[in-house]
């Protein structure tokens, strides 16, 4: 279990600043650990009695699986309790009235927590459940004129501390910055009016509104105090790959199925004595294909059948959130290849597996390292080695499917993961949980070389199914202070 020595320097000071700053806004990229961070200041301030609760609003998947999941990943975090905001009226209305430590709520549902809140407890005079309040992707709210935008500034400033995490602040240009600081600082900063901000920074030019020269600096200027921008200069002491797992969960239709399938999978796996695991891997591949999303009509033939989008929808985000940066993504299987080129024909996508001739490997490796190419997919196998170059263009790796080589897995890293390179390398492994892709990752994470490891991976996997269910508690002895 990871303790609070394994924090790197620039996440220290990243929970230093959100801890000194009632309001407080981290510029910060995806998979740097925002998420940890937040959860190191939330236990800080609810341990030493500063807060007595943290509301989270995330999007529903993040929700779900990603911040009960980091919290236990961490020695002085582990014991943080949390109540899941999410669901039906009941469900809700239960889950608020829980005690927790930290509680989470989509922002679908803003408005209907305002409207209980000011009922139930502001309009009665009875303290929040909560008193911290965390924008996870707070570019949610940067519509300052929307009825969400509305529902919060009814009840923000029953909140003590805020803190606002986002890796694109403006991807969409300064003005997007408004309904972002509005819902921390309650218009201290950028003023509590679009119109007014709007007026006093931008020029209006047809339907568009094109900053002011100094614009950018005297916006800058109002917010720095409370803002921490992460530039190069500060992950010079990182390492220089930064593992990054986004995490999808199947709905219950899709869950039953693969269920089933998987079952089917471990009869076969264990009808043999002494059958050799590497030689039979490919009983996997259908648990694979499916946790992906399509999977082939039969072995060895192209024809295939999609079954969810659910790996593409976070791929979505992830390509929203880097902002125009280049991506580097690596496919376990050719149909998904298909699907991934076709979901992004708008961005130009390379598929660099597919470039057969040199003229069109060049044409290739021109568009990227001029920036042409923001998306370029490749099969690990075929880009091993003898691609060198795109270091000098992008640090974003993702892998929509893993494999079980580990030397494939370091090699297709390594096109980025190279000399030359000037920023830490960011790889995204996008995992459907309680399926096959937890066992691949456990097998790469654990360096698995012999029969004897895979076995044991297997093994781990099918106890943690079983057991997961039956515990939700988990207690710490020890009290970690901040930095």
């Amino acid at each position: 279990m990871r303790t609070t020595a394994d924090l790197f320097e620039y996440q220290r000071r990243a929970a230093n600043h959100q801890c000194i700053n009632a309001c407080s806004m981290l510029w910060l990229d995806m998979g740097l650990g925002k998420s940890v961070v937040t959860l190191t200041s939330a236990e800080f301030l609810l341990r030493q009695g500063i807060l007595r609760g943290v509301l989270i609003v995330a999007p529903l998947r993040v929700c779900r699986l990603v911040w009960r999941q980091e919290a236990l990943k961490w020695e002085h975090t582990q014991r943080l309790t949390f109540s899941m905001i999410t669901g039906n009226v009941d469900q809700r209305s239960r889950a608020l009235m829980t005690k927790a430590d930290i509680y989470l709520i989509n922002y679908e549902n803003l408005t209907w927590l305002s409207a209980v809140l000011k009922t139930h407890f502001i309009g009665k005079g009875r303290p929040l459940p909560f008193d911290g309040l965390v924008w996870d992707e707070i570019t949610k709210v940067k519509n300052s004129t929307s009825k969400r935008a509305a529902a919060v500034a009814e009840i923000i400033r029953s909140f003590r501390w805020r803190t606002g995490l986002t890796g694109s602040p403006a991807s969409n240009g300064y003005k997007d910055l408004h309904g972002q600081y509005l819902v921390l600082d309650d218009g201290a900063r950028l003023g509590q009016k679009k119109t007014t901000f709007l007026e006093r920074y931008f020029t209006k030019n047809g339907y568009a509104y094109e900053p002011h020269e100094d614009a950018k600096e005297a916006i800058h200027k109002r917010i720095s105090d409370i803002t921490l921008e992460m530039s190069a200069s500060d992950y010079n002491p990182l390492p220089d790959l930064i593992i990054n797992d986004v995490l999808i969960d199947l709905p219950p239709e899709l869950r039953s199925r693969y269920e089933k399938m998987e079952s089917r999978m471990f009869l076969e796996l264990d009808s043999g004595e002494g059958v050799e695991l590497f030689n039979r891997v490919s009983l996997m591949n259908k648990c694979l294909q499916f946790s992906n999303g399509a999977a082939y009509l039969v072995p060895g033939e192209p024809l295939w059948e999609a079954i969810h989008d659910l790996k593409l929808e976070a791929l979505d985000d992830i390509i929203a959130e880097a902002n125009g940066n280049q991506i580097l993504l690596a496919y376990a299987y050719k149909m998904d290849a298909e699907r991934i080129m076709k979901r992004y024909a708008a961005l130009r996508p390379i598929n660099l597996t597919e470039c057969k001739s040199e003229a069109a490997l060049n044409n290739a490796m021109y568009r990227w390292t001029t920036g042409d190419c923001q998306l370029m997919i490749g099969h690990p196998g075929s880009m091993g080695h003898g691609i060198d170059g795109l270091q000098a263009a992008g640090h974003i790796l993702v892998w929509f499917g893993l494999n079980w080589s580990l030397d494939l897995f370091d090699q297709f890293n390594a096109r980025i993961r190279r000399q030359g390179q000037g920023k830490p390398v960011i790889c995204h492994r996008i995992l459907t949980v309680d399926t096959v892709d937890e066992m691949q990752s456990a097998a790469l994470s654990a360096k698995t070389t012999t029969q004897e490891s895979l076995r044991k991976i297997i093994k781990d996997y099918r106890q943690k199914k079983a057991l997961d269910s039956k515990s939700n508690n988990h207690y710490i002895t020890e009290n970690d202070q901040l930095f």
